[in-house]
């Protein structure tokens, strides 16, 4: 028996995913019209990517309470920390620009 989440934890879980970025399927299907029988003609699949909100990051450890994780760092701790973060996100770019998701179509 699946556990019902609270509305709290349910916005938690959202606002990490979009602090951390994700991927996403958007499928576009099309249909041949009623008088041909209504069949599928076109199922096209693409991957996108969204990015790291750091805004909805910033959110989600102050609602969540870890931010005290963060607030008992020293100041160098606090930018190797910030170093490694923005190390991460070039890695993440350059992965976007060099086309490293791809989209799949199906006919």
């Amino acid at each position: 028996m699946a556990v019902k989440k609270s509305k709290r934890e349910i916005m938690l879980d959202t606002l990490y995913k979009k602090g951390i970025g994700y991927k996403t399927e958007e499928i576009v299907e099309e249909y041949a019209s009623e008088e041909k029988g209504g069949e599928l003609l076109k199922r096209k699949v693409t991957v996108k990517n969204v990015p790291p909100d750091v805004v909805a990051l910033k959110a989600y450890l102050d609602i969540s309470k870890q931010a005290d994780e963060f607030n008992n760092l020293s100041d160098s701790e606090l930018q190797a920390e910030k170093l490694r973060l923005l190390k991460l996100l070039k890695n993440m770019e350059d992965k976007n620009e060099t086309g490293e998701f791809e989209s799949k179509g199906k006919v």
